[in-house]
C-alpha cells in the first residue's frame, strides 16, 4: 500500500441545485460549453456570462488546442456561433504561429463565416492580423460563383464586398469575372454565371412579374427545385411549406430530395431541424392553411381536394421523417436493456421563468432536443425503457407503430407534467432501480447535468452542508449493475461542473449533432475521447 504517493482525488464543487458536483477539467469545460451553446442566454447563465465562461476555459488551455476545438465544433458538430468567437478570440493569440493561417483557411465552411468572425473581433480595417487575413483570402477564393452569390450579405454590417475590398482574393477566367462584379455592382449579375438557382432571388423576381400571382410562385419553386443542384437541404426544409400551398404539383420533387442520402448526410444540419419542420406542416389543415384569411373558390383550387391535401401532407411527413433517419444512421440498438432518462426540468424547458431556447432565433428549447434525441434513441432499441424527470419521473410506454417524430412531440408534451423545481425524478429512479435490484444493461441520460432533488437541491437544512446524495444512490446503484453502460448526454452545460464523472465509470459526453450518438456507440472515455479526436485534428 502507498503510504506517500497516494492517489489525487478530483476536485468537487457545489452547483446550483446545492448537490456535490466534479469540477470539470479546463479542456472538458471548454468542449462541452462550445458544443452546448448558440452563444445566447440560457437557464442559469446570461449571455455576457456564458461568453466569459468559455473565454476562460480558453484562456486556460493550449491555444493550438483551442483552434483545434473550434474546428471540430464548426466541422464536425456544425457549431457555429461558438466555433466563431473561439476564432475570434485566437487572433491575438496565434501571432506567430505557422499553423494560424491555416487555422482560419479551415474554419470557413461558407463565406459567411468569414464576416461572423470579423464581426464578433470587432475588426478595425488596419488592424487584421496576418494570419486571419491570409486564411481568410485562401478561403474565400475556394468559393465557387453560386456560394458567393448566395451569401452577398448586403444587409450585414460586413458584407461580401467588405470582404472582397478587405482580403483581395485573386482568380481566373469565369470567376474572374465574378470578382469583377462583386466590386463594381455588388454582384448583380452573379446569378448569371451558374446555372444553380436561389429561391428566395426566384421568388422575389416572380413578385415583380405580371400575371397571375400563384402561377408566377409555382414557376420559380419548380426552377429551384429542378435546378441541375436541386434546393439545399436548409432551404428546402425552410420553404416545405411554400411549396406545399404554392406549387403542390412539386412535392413529389421536394421529397426525393428530402430522401437523398448523400444530399442529407452533407446538409451538416442539426437533427432538431428536421423536427421544427416537421411541426410546421403538421399545423397545416385544409379548412385553415393561413394561405388567406379569407378564401375564395379560385383560392383554394390549387389545394385541391381535402383528400388530396391530406394525401400529400402526408407524403411530406413521411420525407421529413426519412431524411431524419439518414441524418442518424449511426445510432446502433445496444446490447441488452436500455433505460432512457430525459430532463424535463424547468433549466431545460423554461418552465420557471428561465430562458431555456437554444437560441434568440429559434423556439426550440433544449429539452425538446434532449426529448428528440431520447426518442431517435429509444425507436432503435429493442427493450427500452423512457423516463421522463423533473420534480417526479414519469415513464413514457413506446407504440412502434407510431411516428418517431410524432412520439418525440407527444412525449415533450407529457414532460410539461414533470415539474419544474428539481430533477428529483432522476433520484426516485436510481432509488427504485436499488429497491427493486432491477437490473440494467445501458443507461443513457439526456440532461444539463445541474442535478438537484428535493424543493432545497442536495442541501443538508440542519448544517447547510452539500449532502452528496446523488453519489452515494449511484454508488449503490452500481454496485446492483457493474457492468451498466452509463452514458450522460450533457445539453447546455452551465457551470463547468457535473454530478457525473469517469470515475463513477460514466461516459460524459455534449453536443445536439448526431455525433453523439457515434461516442456512445464507441463506448469510449467521455470527455476524454472527444479531445482525443480533438488533440488528433492536423493543423
Amino acid at each position: 500500500m502507498s503510504k506517500y504517493n497516494t492517489k489525487s482525488s478530483p476536485e468537487m464543487a457545489v452547483n446550483e441545485m446545492g448537490e456535490l458536483a466534479y469540477v470539470m477539467s479546463e479542456k472538458e469545460n471548454l468542449v462541452s460549453s462550445v458544443l452546448t451553446t448558440f452563444m445566447t442566454r440560457s437557464y442559469y447563465e446570461t449571455e455576457d456570462e456564458a461568453v466569459a465562461k468559455i473565454k476562460a476555459a480558453a484562456d486556460g488551455c493550449d491555444p493550438l488546442f483551442v483552434a483545434k476545438t473550434a474546428i471540430y465544433a464548426r466541422q464536425t458538430a456544425n457549431m457555429r456561433s461558438s466555433s466563431h468567437f473561439l476564432a475570434a478570440i485566437l487572433a491575438d493569440r496565434v501571432s506567430g504561429t505557422e499553423w494560424g493561417r491555416r487555422f482560419y483557411e479551415r474554419i470557413v465552411v461558407r463565406p459567411d463565416d468569414i464576416s461572423e468572425i470579423l464581426a464578433c473581433y470587432d475588426i478595425k480595417h488596419n488592424a487584421l492580423p496576418n494570419a486571419m487575413r491570409k486564411g481568410f483570402k485562401k478561403a474565400l477564393e475556394k468559393f465557387d460563383i453560386y456560394q458567393l452569390d448566395k451569401y452577398k450579405m448586403t444587409r450585414k454590417s460586413i458584407s461580401l464586398i467588405d470582404l472582397f475590398n478587405l482580403l483581395h482574393p485573386k482568380a481566373s477566367g469565369k470567376k474572374a469575372e465574378a470578382y469583377a462584379d462583386i466590386i463594381k455592382n455588388r454582384g448583380k449579375n452573379l446569378h448569371t454565371m451558374y446555372e444553380s438557382r436561389i429561391l428566395e432571388k426566384e421568388m422575389t423576381a416572380a413578385g415583380q412579374k405580371q400575371g397571375d400571382a400563384l402561377e408566377n410562385k409555382a414557376q420559380a419553386i419548380k426552377a429551384v427545385l429542378e435546378s441541375p443542384k436541386g434546393m439545399p437541404v436548409f432551404n428546402l426544409l425552410r420553404n416545405l411549406r411554400n411549396i406545399f400551398l404554392n406549387a403542390p404539383e412539386m412535392i413529389g420533387e421536394a421529397c426525393e430530395q428530402l430522401n437523398q442520402q448523400e444530399k442529407i448526410r452533407n446538409s451538416r444540419l442539426l437533427p432538431f431541424r428536421f423536427a421544427s419542420a416537421y411541426t410546421e406542416i403538421e399545423k397545416l389543415s385544409y379548412g385553415r392553411t393561413n394561405h388567406t384569411q379569407i378564401a375564395f373558390e379560385s383560392d383554394k383550387q390549387n389545394l385541391g381536394s381535402e383528400d388530396e391535401f391530406n394525401k400529400r401532407k402526408q407524403q411530406l411527413l413521411d420525407a421529413i421523417e426519412g431524411a431524419l433517419e439518414i441524418s442518424c444512421q449511426n445510432i446502433e440498438c445496444l446490447e441488452g436493456n436500455t433505460a432512457i432518462l430525459v430532463d424535463h426540468s424547468g433549466s431545460v424547458r423554461g418552465d420557471a421563468g428561465g430562458h431555456s431556447r437554444v437560441s434568440q432565433f429559434s423556439r426550440t428549447t433544449c429539452a425538446a432536443i434532449g426529448n428528440l434525441f431520447g426518442a431517435m434513441l429509444a425507436y432503435r432499441q429493442n427493450d427500452v425503457y423512457l423516463g421522463l424527470f423533473g420534480d417526479t419521473l414519469i415513464a413514457q410506454s413506446l407504440n412502434r407503430s407510431e411516428r418517431m417524430l410524432d412520439f418525440a412531440r407527444r412525449s415533450y408534451a407529457e414532460g410539461a407534467k414533470c415539474g419544474p423545481s428539481t430533477e428529483n425524478g432522476l433520484y426516485i429512479f436510481l432509488e427504485t432501480c436499488i429497491r427493486e435490484k432491477k437490473h440494467i444493461d445501458n443507461l443513457v441520460i439526456f440532461s444539463d447535468m445541474v442535478i438537484g432533488k428535493d424543493g432545497s437541491g442536495g442541501w443538508d437544512e440542519t448544517s447547510r452542508v452539500p449532502r452528496g446524495e446523488f453519489e452515494r444512490l449511484f454508488r449503490e446503484f452500481r454496485q446492483i449493475n457493474p457492468q451498466c453502460r452509463t452514458v450522460c448526454v450533457n445539453i447546455r452545460s452551465t457551470s463547468g461542473k457535473s454530478v457525473f464523472n469517469y470515475r463513477l465509470g460514466v461516459l460524459e459526453i455534449a453536443g445536439w449533432s448526431s455525433v453523439i450518438f457515434d461516442t456512445i456507440k464507441n463506448n469510449s472515455k467521455g470527455y476524454q475521447s472527444i479531445i482525443d479526436e480533438i488533440e488528433a485534428i492536423v493543423l
